[in-house]
């Protein structure tokens, strides 16, 4: 499969890459507008010190000041703006419109409100099953091509006044497990400045190419205006942040991931390999709160809810690294992840060799900052002791004079 050879991907090529710039631009200019709104209406995400014991939230908490929410608004309004500009938004199935809104609503009332996790998983089970009811389902995946059927039962009609729908057995239930499951392993990514936008570009990125090789050519503009728009609020997002995306922001990059993979047409080993970091991460917390929480196992929707300090990202804290450091070394995993699998999707490999370039670039660039890293803590720790000893040598050298002052007043 090599994208450069279809010419009729050659000619939209450059279409691809004005949107992305396009919803960029707009998002860049959106995101201050909403950040005066966030203020206003009390958006705001209080560090763990202004916070009241047992709030939700609390333990995970690691920013130090007042940070504005709402910013994942930006990206909705410039990607919606950039698809009606160009014509595309009807590109986009009716069914996932109307989760995307649903989807957007959830996160502004709870980025306001904070709202309690059995009304977040009722509107985000409420989101997915609009998809489904649409006629969008899992109905078969292709792993390492072996086919498999998710249409186990004859079709089961429900009418409803004018309404039909389709139920398809354990296809829309595996369709809606998975949309509400990716919005939260993405959501839980989003603890450090940047982070969640960074992973989220990054996937985004590898299914447009994968959706372009297919020649999905009205798929990849809607890819590219929500990448753009993404990018659009990246800068005024990182360490030090001026906005967070908030619920809304990085709800919206978990729906719109699952949405992708669904629609796009692409291999799920592809696809479940592109999401592989934060979805292991996912299922590593969620053992890490059964393990540690054993009276919560019988309730999955509290046992989601829980807040802790146990995310990559935050054992990446830990070990004693910034929060920029986090975000390089997620992002250079979830780079060099993404490339294999652009080379496994067989994609020609002599137009691989930027990306491959940049990876090997970005690793050794990752491994020269631990290692320097590393060396910046052994020297704090040798200065650390060399005063801590220089500290009690003086205090010896006082006690002794002090001791001989008194022995000689003694004498005399």
């Amino acid at each position: 499969m090599n994208i450069l050879s279809n010419q009729y991907l050659i000619q939209n090529i450059a279409l691809i890459g004005g949107i992305i710039f396009f919803a960029f631009i707009i998002a860049v200019f959106l995101t201050p507008i909403v950040g005066m709104i966030a203020k206003r209406v009390g958006a705001i995400d209080l560090p763990a010190t202004l916070r009241k014991r047992g709030e939700r939230g609390l333990d995970s908490r690691i920013h130090a000041y007042p940070y504005p929410k709402l910013g994942g608004l930006a990206v909705a309004g410039a990607f919606f703006l950039v698809l009606y500009a160009t014509g595309s938004l009807i590109s986009i199935p009716t069914g996932v419109t109307v989760g995307i809104l649903i989807i957007i609503f959830l996160g502004v009332i709870d980025d306001i409100f904070e709202i309690s996790a059995p009304v977040q998983f009722g509107l985000q089970f409420l989101a997915a099953f609009v998809i489904v009811a649409s006629g969008i389902s899992i109905t078969s995946i292709n792993v390492l091509n072996t086919p498999i059927s998710f249409d186990w039962l004859p079709d089961i009609i429900f009418q409803i006044g004018n309404f039909t729908y389709n139920f398809v057995f354990p296809g829309d239930l595996l369709t809606i497990f998975w949309i509400v499951g990716l919005i939260n392993v993405i959501n839980w990514v989003g603890g450090v400045d940047a982070l969640n936008a960074t992973v989220s570009s990054i996937a985004l990125g590898t299914m447009l190419i994968l959706v372009l090789s297919l020649g999905n050519i009205p798929l990849a503009l809607v890819i590219a205006a929500y990448l753009g728009s993404v990018l659009g609020v990246l800068p005024f997002n990182w360490h030090p942040g001026k906005i967070m995306y908030g619920s809304v922001g990085d709800y919206l990059n978990g729906y719109f991931l699952a949405i992708f993979a669904i629609i796009g047409g692409v291999k799920w080993n592809a696809t479940l390999i592109v999401l592989a970091l934060p979805i292991l991460d996912g299922l590593y917390v969620l053992y890490s709160r059964w393990k540690t929480h054993p009276e919560m196992r019988k309730n999955p929707v509290k046992l989601m809810s829980l807040s802790g300090y146990n995310h990559l990202h935050h054992r990446i804290l830990s070990a004693g690294y910034s929060k920029k450091m986090v975000v390089l070394i997620e992002g250079t995993i979830m780079f060099i992840i993404c490339t294999f699998v652009l080379i496994l999707s067989g994609i020609n490999e002599e137009y691989l060799m930027i990306p491959v370039g940049l990876m090997i670039l970005l690793l050794l660039f990752t491994i020269v900052t631990f290692r320097a890293k590393k060396a910046e803590k052994l020297n704090k720790l040798r200065r650390e002791a060399q005063l801590l000893e220089e500290e009690i040598t003086k205090n010896v050298v006082v006690n002794t004079v002090y001791k001989e002052e008194k022995e000689e007043k003694f004498i005399y």
